[in-house]
Parts: C-alpha cells; structure tokens; sequence
C-alpha cells in the first residue's frame, strides 16, 4: 500500500522532462537507429559529461543522471571501468583528450582508495569487494599512464584476497562476482607471483557450482535472487568469458555458452530489447528492460560468437546494440543527449527515471566491438 502511493505521489510531482519522457516511451521506439560510429560519438560526449558534472567533482564519473535530483556523486566501481572504456576509444581513434580524461579519473580512483586497499560501493562507505574489482580493472588498464595506478592495483589486488570466502565466493555469495575473478586474472598477468590467479580460480570453481542445467546461474542478484536483473546474469557470464580468454579453460566458455543461448531465446524479436529481471526458468519476470544489461549481453554475445563463430550470436548482440541506440535522447539538453536509460520505459524498476553512466560505458564497448567486427 505505502509502495503504491509513494509510487503515485512520484508520479504526480516529476519534473516536466520526466512527464515527458515517461509517455514518450510507453509510446515504444520511435526514432531511426543512428548507427554505431554516430551512436558512440554521442555516449562518450555524455560520459565526457558524467565526469564533468559530478558532485563530487575532481576526476570521477557520476553514477548516473537522475531527471529528478540531478547528477549523482563519483563512483569508484563505475569510474574504474569508465576509465577502461575510454583509454579502449582513446587508443582506437588515437584521441589525447579521451586519454587525458582516463588518467584523470585513475588518479581519483588512487586518492579515494581505502587503507585497506579496496573501494566503496555506490553510495557506501565500506570497501566491497564488487566495486573492488571494478576499480582494478580500470587501474589495470592505465597502469602505464598513471604513477601509482599499478601500486594502487596490487593493493586492490590483496584485498581481494583478504576477502575472500574459504569457499572462493566474496562476501555476499554472488554469481556476477565473477567479474572479480577477471580482474583478479587481468592482475596475475601483470603483478605475477602474488597468487591472485589461484584466488580467481577458487571463485571461479565456486561460481561453476551455481550453473543449474539450463544454464541458469543461482545468486545473481543480491536484492531479489528469485528474479535477477538481466544485468548481474550478463556480467556472470562476462566474467566466465573473460577468465576464458585469460586462462583458456574450456569449462568457462561451456559456462558462458550455456546461459548465453538461454539469454538468446529470450530476446525480444520485435525490438531486440531482454527483459529487466528474468526467473530460472529463463522467464520474463517483468516488462520493461533494464539497457545496461542489454549492452552486457551484447558485449558477451559478440565474444561468444568470437569463440564459437556461431552467427546467432553475432545477430542477438547486433539486435540489442540497434535497440539501444534507437533509445539515445536526440536533444539538445545536455544532461540527456547521448545518455542510456537505466530502463525502458524510463519508469522501470532499474535505475527509474535515470540516466545510467555504467550503462554508456558497457553499450560504449559494445558499439566499438560491432564496429570492430563489421567496420561497415
């Protein structure tokens, strides 16, 4: 009952932007695809932006554009793989001022670290070991740019494996902590001898043990496990597909070709869209979509078709790309343009009425790699 009034008294006082918004997607899609080379330009003016406008100022990117609150404060997960996304643009086009904006957001990354070594998650005060490894991943990847990018990374790096369970999960117990596990083995190639591949690969063994039959991966989401978003289910299966393209073991890539031929039958075909929270038995859970985990899905449809050269894959992640650049605000707002929707309609339960800053940098990468594979 209170849920239900909040939710109706929301809806009477939204800004006139988010009124606006909100009919304009329960009409559907109605703008062209703007292409991927078009659509990548436009989310990295708007990432360019998330770090600009931040609250918290000083180099780090914005969570998100909330169109009822503003710009939200710098988070250190979504920051380290922001920087990650944009040293891979700044190294495709060659762009010094891409590359600028990464090593500023590292450098923030290395001021706010913890004594502990880890990082805070959005909103938190406490290190965590998930937005731990988001922030390694993106120290990893400036390590040669940035003085104490690589010294800040080591001591991710140990937290890591301070925190870890006697079982290889993280505190928490979930299936898309895999994503740690990659970055654990992103830090073993580069500061050897310290183990932490060992570490990644008991998380990894652990992660395996939640595959049911049909690919289903258990505790994928830590506020509703019964029905998880869309996106802790893709950012699982990445970081089998990453751990595979680090240590080539066949049974990550049998992992992350299960569930995405799941997450390929569930596709909308009319608009390329996945539903925002799905059950196990692949099941829509809910109507709307959540984009980051579209974008996360299509980042690892095109690494599955890398893998096994299978063509649906390659035409499911094609689909979701076209799906989410037909959402991107065509405005001469600022705030908007070139932003991804936490969810489509703008009120569904992701990220509601919000642009989404690690939604860009995931449908970023997943862009670059279409164009990667199809320069046309």
């Amino acid at each position: 009952m209170r849920a239900g009034l909040s939710r109706t008294w929301e809806l009477l006082t939204l800004p006139a932007p988010a009124r606006w918004l909100r009919r304009a997607d329960r009409r559907g899609l109605t703008g062209p695809d703007p292409g991927a080379g078009p659509a990548v330009n436009a989310m990295l003016a708007w990432l360019v932006r998330a770090q600009e406008r931040s609250t918290s100022g000083a180099g780090g990117f914005a969570a998100h554009f909330d169109l009822i609150r503003g710009w939200g404060a710098s988070c250190p997960g979504t920051t380290g793989l922001a920087a990650a996304t944009l040293l891979r643009a700044a190294d495709r086009w060659n762009d010094h001022a891409l590359r600028q904006r990464a090593s500023w957001a590292l450098e923030w990354l290395c001021a706010v670290q913890h004594a502990d070594g880890g990082f805070a998650g959005a909103g938190k005060t406490e290190s965590a070991p998930f937005a731990t490894g988001q922030a390694l991943l993106g120290l990893l990847a400036g390590s040669d740019a940035v003085p104490g990018a690589e010294a800040a990374a080591a001591r991710a790096a140990r937290y890591l494996v301070s925190m870890q369970n006697p079982d290889g999960s993280w505190p928490g117990e979930c299936a898309h902590d895999t994503q740690i596990a990659w970055a654990l083995l992103e830090a073993d190639a580069s500061l050897s001898d310290q183990g932490f591949g060992d570490v990644a690969q008991a998380n990894l063994r652990w992660a395996l043990g939640q595959q049911h039959r049909n690919g289903w991966l258990a505790n994928c989401c830590i506020d509703d496990a019964t029905r998880p978003f869309t996106v802790t289910i893709a950012t699982a299966i990445r970081g089998f597909l990453e751990s595979h393209r680090l240590g080539h073991v066949l049974r990550h890539l049998d992992a992350a070709v299960m569930a995405g031929w799941a997450l390929v039958a569930v596709q909308r075909r009319e608009d390329g869209s996945l539903p925002g929270r799905l059950n196990d038995k692949w099941e829509p859970a809910v109507l709307w979509s959540g984009l980051s985990g579209d974008a996360q899905a299509a980042i690892c449809w095109m690494a599955l078709y890398d893998a096994t050269k299978d063509p649906a894959f390659l035409a499911a992640a094609k689909a979701a790309n076209r799906f989410i650049r037909r959402t991107l605000p065509v405005t001469d707002d600022a705030e908007q343009a070139g932003g991804v929707r936490g969810s489509f309609p703008i009120d569904g339960d992701y990220n509601r009425f919000r642009y989404v800053t690690l939604g860009a940098v995931y449908a970023i990468d997943s862009n670059m790699m279409e164009l990667a594979l199809d320069p046309a």
